[in-house]
């Protein structure tokens, strides 16, 4: 199971401090954010501590472990009205379906 961390935020600044008052998370680049396209094999960029999803819009992301289509969890429609931050492992990728917003929090 993957640790999900809700917050209401609404600035990136108090995000990446929730991230951190939850996670072990260092010193991070600013958020960056992308609307990633549905369906698509999407890879974070390297050193991404944590992937934080924006689920205000209909929609939802898949997680999946290694080079094959291991499915591992999700943050789906439950999470609905929410920002949900997933400290992520580097041998993780993911798929979107919906109208999702999603950001990376980087380590410096």
């Amino acid at each position: 199971m993957v640790k999900k961390i809700r917050t209401q935020s609404s600035t990136d600044d108090e995000i990446l401090k929730d991230c951190k008052n939850e996670t072990t998370c260092g010193d991070c680049e600013p958020i960056t954010w992308t609307a990633p396209l549905k369906g698509t094999r999407i890879d974070p960029p390297a050193n991404t501590f944590a992937v934080v999803v924006d689920v205000h819009n209909r929609g939802a992301m898949r997680i999946f472990e290694g080079n094959g289509n291991s499915y591992i969890d999700g943050v789906t429609v439950e999470e609905a009205g929410n920002l949900v931050i997933v400290p992520w492992d580097s041998g993780w990728w993911f798929r979107a379906s919906g109208s999702l917003r999603v950001g990376y929090i980087v380590e410096k």
